[in-house]
């Protein structure tokens, strides 16, 4: 079809000389111009459905199945075809999976030890200050008694007075054996009691040596080792609390962590290549230039089918220039007139005017995108026409 604006300035030539010939029957009558604003903008344009979509497959391989036709009203997301299995995808599915797995079961391990441990250390910080208090409250100092009630030290003699009585009624005992042969049982466990009690009186008497006596070099030395080694488990048990609470082993669960995102991201991944094979549509509409069939082979990228939304009709003509271009608004009027109908006009609406240029020819032109307001079930796709756009 030729540019339409180029006949259109022709007729208006046309029309300007005979009026300018008519003018010279009527010497009384004035020409009058013909201003460019009274016009009729028409301009070429190409039928298109109001969405169009190309669909491919993402990755390579051979057709398993196609479950639509040519012409067939799909909704989005319906499955169009598939590509055979691929072993090595649903292997790499089920390691990634298998991975993501034992992933997860030790990053709820750490975190659930991090509980446990966190207890377990205030329950350390605990213990060790209780012994550290009782030690240090029990500390004996050179040149004095150790600090204690009377009551105490009453106790302790006491316990000694106890002790002898028992020690002077076991030798009495022991005492009556003393021309029976040592095999006898009894004088055996007449001597074991006055053993025993011998010893407990000895205990008793550094008991009490031990509340109103000096220490010696040996107490003092053993109480000071007591005192250090009790604030030493207790300073230490707060430094290892501290650390838990200020996150010290945010490392290692941070690592955890990392290990978890990665097995789901390749979970993801693996999935996303399985979900590869089936085509399923983008877009609801017709399915148009379908060429596939089970067997055949095909490429990443290359396209498999078209779905076209017929819901709407456009017609964009994209030569009008950036001096015509300017007299075109948003929301005006305008009518088609199909070349394959030409007995019908169809009105429609201009909806965009891109405001990106191309040339052509020498000229800047811009593309305009008229939705039709009237359809007829004959038009078709890529069909040419002439816009008028109305004033």
């Amino acid at each position: 079809m030729k540019k339409l604006p180029v006949i259109v300035l022709l007729i208006v030539a046309a029309s300007l000389f005979l009026t300018a010939c008519s003018a010279k029957t009527n010497q009384d009558s004035t020409p009058t111009p013909v201003s460019a604003q009274n016009l009729t903008l028409i301009a070429e344009g190409s039928l298109q459905p109001i969405n169009s979509l190309a669909h491919s497959f993402s990755v390579s391989g051979q057709i398993e199945e196609v479950l639509v036709n040519n012409g067939d009203v799909v909704k989005a997301g319906q499955v169009l075809a598939r590509l055979k299995d691929s072993p090595a995808a649903k292997l790499a599915l089920e390691n990634a999976q298998a991975e993501a797995l034992a992933a997860q079961q030790a990053y709820d391990q750490l975190l659930s030890s991090k509980d446990l441990t966190l207890a377990q250390a205030q329950l350390a910080v605990a213990n060790t200050k209780k012994e550290y208090d009782k030690v240090s409250a029990n500390q004996v100092i050179q040149g004095q008694a150790r600090q204690t009630n009377q009551d105490v030290i009453n106790a302790a003699r006491a316990a000694v007075t106890l002790a002898e009585d028992k020690v002077k009624t076991a030798e009495e005992k022991y005492n009556d054996y003393s021309e029976t042969p040592d095999s006898d049982p009894l004088k055996a466990a007449a001597l074991s009691t006055l053993s025993n009690a011998r010893l407990n009186l000895e205990q008793a008497k550094l008991n009490l040596n031990n509340y109103i006596n000096p220490p010696n070099a040996q107490d003092l030395s053993i109480s000071s080792a007591e005192v250090a080694v009790a604030k030493a488990k207790y300073e230490d048990a707060q430094r290892q609390l501290e650390k838990l609470q200020n996150g010290a082993n945010s490392n290692e669960l941070d690592m955890a962590k990392a290990r978890l995102d990665s097995a789901n991201s390749a979970v993801v991944n693996a999935q996303n290549q399985i979900d590869a094979l089936t085509l399923t549509a983008n877009i609801a509409g017709t399915v148009v230039d379908l060429t596939l069939q089970p067997g055949q082979k095909v490429a990443a990228g290359e396209t498999a089918v078209i779905i076209a939304d017929y819901s709407n009709w456009v017609v964009k003509t994209d030569n009008l220039t950036e001096t015509e271009v300017t007299s075109i608004t948003t929301g005006q009027k305008a009518n088609v007139t199909l070349d394959a109908l030409p007995e019908k006009t169809l009105q429609g609406e201009v909806t965009y005017i891109n405001s990106l240029f191309e040339e052509k020819r020498g000229d800047v032109t811009y593309t305009v995108t008229i939705l039709l307001t009237q359809t007829d079930p004959l038009m078709r796709w890529g069909m040419t026409g002439a816009v008028e756009f109305l004033k």
